[in-house]
């Protein structure tokens, strides 16, 4: 169970990663001094301190910037450790199956957050302990219960958006949940009640591009981040995309990015 759980020190949040970059655990970052910003699934976030990002498996990175003064530490989780906790369902959507969460935080909850981190770092080094699986169990169902309900307060404060603002976020959410296997415009605008000319004049209205664009960049994004930070084979990508043929989605990644997956990845395994 222990190797479900990787704790990340402030030197080595950002070590090894490649972007853009596919989650493949839950993985929270808490900082606690500095500045950062990053860019996940399209959306810009940028937070002063303290403050906590929670990325879930699937999203993609594409970058993630600190500045000088920048510390934290984080926490990797397996979906199987996860699961292993038996949250309720209504707190793991909360934490789990919302869009990721970038949010400010209180120096309150930076000291909960720093004592589960700092107990978990200490059980994980102690190898004669028989309870030590069960400990980190109970602590990080504490911790979720508790970040759970800190997040239920920021989700019920009232949207600032325009209706029109708040119709592109749908798009984008059904595109985040939808792009592997729904990539015309049809789908989405019957899922938001619109018509597709409609909806592809409110996102280029909006957002600089049409409905097809973002959601050519959602596919070929998540392409690339299966090419950057996986071994997966090109065929293996193409099917979790559900292309009908590898050639298929050779092609359709080539008129996008302007090149192909093979010389996509070679290149990026040169930088």
């Amino acid at each position: 169970m222990v190797g479900d759980i990787r704790l990340l020190e402030n030197e080595t949040i950002l070590d090894g990663l490649r972007f853009p970059y596919k989650i493949d655990k839950v993985t929270q970052i808490v900082v606690t001094r500095g500045r950062f910003s990053c860019i996940v699934d399209f959306r810009t976030y940028s937070l002063d301190v303290p403050a906590v990002a929670l990325f879930l498996p699937g999203q993609v990175v594409e970058s993630f910037e600190t500045d000088d003064d920048f510390t934290g530490f984080g926490i990797m989780m397996s979906s199987d450790f996860t699961d292993s906790m038996n949250l309720p369902i209504s707190l793991q959507e909360r934490l789990f199956i919302k869009n990721t969460q970038f949010y400010s935080i209180s120096s309150e909850v930076v000291d909960v957050l720093s004592s589960v981190y700092r107990q978990v770092s200490s059980l994980i080094k102690q190898h004669d302990n028989p309870y030590k699986e069960d400990i980190i169990r109970h602590l990080f169902s504490a911790y979720y219960y508790g970040l759970g309900y800190y997040m239920h307060g920021l989700q019920s404060k009232p949207s600032s958006l325009t209706a029109q603002q708040e119709k592109c976020e749908k798009f984008m959410s059904l595109v985040s949940e939808h792009f592997k296997t729904e990539r015309e415009i049809e789908f989405y605008a019957n899922k938001l009640c619109v018509s597709k000319k409609y909806l592809s004049s409110l996102l280029k209205q909006e957002t600089g591009m049409t409905a097809l664009e973002w959601i050519e960049r959602y596919v070929v994004l998540y392409a690339k981040s299966c090419l950057t930070s996986t071994t997966m084979t090109i065929q293996q990508i193409s099917d979790e995309l559900e292309f009908s043929s590898q050639s298929v989605f050779g092609k359709y990644f080539k008129r996008v990015e302007g090149v192909s997956p093979k010389a996509y990845r070679q290149a990026s395994a040169k930088e």
